[in-house]
């Protein structure tokens, strides 16, 4: 499957509630990473769902689940498939100065069948702060609202702000479906 941007999946008045209620949660870890590869620095994580677990969070399962069926029908639209079943999803937080956060890895090297959905969930963001996303070297700008679909067997890493934000976390959603 080749990546797929979908821009402004959410209204600002979503993106400002989902990102408000999204920072707030008590249900923060700081020991997230995606793969068990020794040597990663972890980073802020907040799990509703791992792989064959159950839901941590139910409320936002269930919107994420909803969210995957919204955009499976606008990829119909451009006749793209993906599976609909919401198998883990994790929101990551980086702030600026936090390098170390990111490294080049695969959601699931195994399985050829499960895709990566990855969301950008701050409501604000300019784009001289960076923190942009990258699928085997292709950048895809951190732009508030929007969502990148691809392979979870791509190799892919974020990149932490380089500058001030002002208070406003870098905050991501990634969703595995299968």
């Amino acid at each position: 499957m080749k990546t797929v941007v979908l821009d402004n999946l959410f209204s600002k008045k979503e993106l400002f509630y989902m990102y408000k209620e999204i920072i707030k949660t008590p249900n923060w870890r700081i020991d997230g990473q995606s793969t068990d590869q020794d040597g990663h620095i972890s980073g802020p994580v907040f799990v509703v769902k791992n792989l064959n677990d159950k839901p941590q969070n139910y409320p936002l399962f269930v919107w994420g689940q909803t969210l995957v069926f919204r955009i499976n029908k606008l990829l119909e639209e451009k006749n793209i498939g993906i599976p609909t079943k919401l198998n883990r999803m994790w929101f990551n937080s980086t702030s600026h100065g936090k390098k170390t956060q990111h490294w080049l890895h695969a959601d699931d090297e195994d399985n050829l069948k499960l895709k990566s959905i990855l969301l950008f969930m701050t409501p604000i963001w300019q784009p001289d702060w960076r923190g942009s996303f990258y699928i085997d070297g292709e950048e895809f700008k951190f732009k508030p609202g929007s969502a990148v679909i691809f392979d979870s067997k791509e190799y892919h890493k974020g990149e932490s702000p380089e500058s001030e934000t002002y208070n406003w976390q870098r905050i991501t959603c990634n969703i595995l479906v299968g």
